[in-house]
């Protein structure tokens, strides 16, 4: 099944008031298929990813999720398909890691039923693939804000979806959790056919493994296509303002070096 287009938007513009987030912006999620969004600081991004997931209902524009208009699908039914790490998740009460996990069943639960066997595999799949074995007792609340961020992760999988979408997932992360989230995701996006939509500022970690990048700037798609057409120093200063080198790395894709000011 891996081309299929699980989520196609076409024309989506929205704004918050007078203000408008951008306009006319068109992209498909794929399945098999890793897809960053980049874009400096208030392009948005977030805004984009909660208009997909129809937490953003004023948006203008057509969104067809598995070929239905998005509007016409109940909360219950879109978190059926469409799993989203926010940016800033906080749960606020006393719950455990575990506990914080298997909430991502909640759409796939009856009113008062007990987790089944496949609710109580899916999460033991998420845990194991956020390495959260070892915390799956402590309380949220004792964490720190990585391994807070593994738990929202582990979450989004255990919802067991066909399409993921992540607000900056790897910001309060270690060199070594980064690496893994960004290996983990192009994985789940191979191996189970997932459409994955990661808003990100990690150009490196986007060059080394998404499959195409959508860049948002100006209020619009300012470019889109692969890492190699995509992550070129013309656009990072154009875009972002910034001086860096880019060059070939592993397989050919970009690795971008920081020039420092002369």
């Amino acid at each position: 099944m891996t081309g299929e287009v699980l989520l196609s938007a076409r024309g989506l513009s929205a704004s918050y008031g007078q203000r408008e987030v951008f306009r006319d912006v068109s992209l498909q999620l794929t399945r098999g298929m890793l897809t960053a969004l980049i874009g400096p600081n208030g392009s948005g991004k977030t805004t984009l990813l909660h208009v997909l997931s129809g937490i953003h209902r004023e948006a203008t524009g057509e969104i067809l999720l598995q070929g239905r208009p998005l509007q016409e699908r109940s909360r219950r039914e879109i978190a059926r398909d469409i799993s989203l790490v926010p940016q800033f998740a906080e749960v606020t009460f006393e719950v455990t890691v575990e506990e914080t996990v298997a909430l991502g069943r909640y759409p796939w639960l009856g009113p008062l039923a007990p987790p089944s066997p496949e609710d109580r595999e899916a999460i033991e799949r998420a845990l194991a693939a956020m390495d959260l074995g070892l915390l799956r007792g402590r309380s949220l609340q004792t964490l720190s804000g990585g391994e807070k961020q593994r738990v929202y992760l582990a979450r989004a999988l255990a919802q067991t979806t066909p399409i993921l979408l992540l607000d900056e997932p790897v910001a309060s992360l270690d060199l070594r959790y980064q690496q893994e989230t960004y290996e983990r995701l192009q994985a789940l996006a191979k191996q189970q056919d997932m459409a994955i939509l990661v808003a990100d500022h990690h150009l490196n970690l986007v060059a080394a493994t998404c499959d195409q990048v959508v860049v948002l700037h100006g209020g619009a798609v300012w470019a889109l296509g692969s890492p190699t057409d995509i992550v070129t120093e013309k656009m990072i200063r154009d875009v972002f303002g910034a001086r860096m080198q880019v060059q070939k790395g592993e397989g050919g894709r970009p690795q971008c070096l920081w020039v420092p000011r002369g």
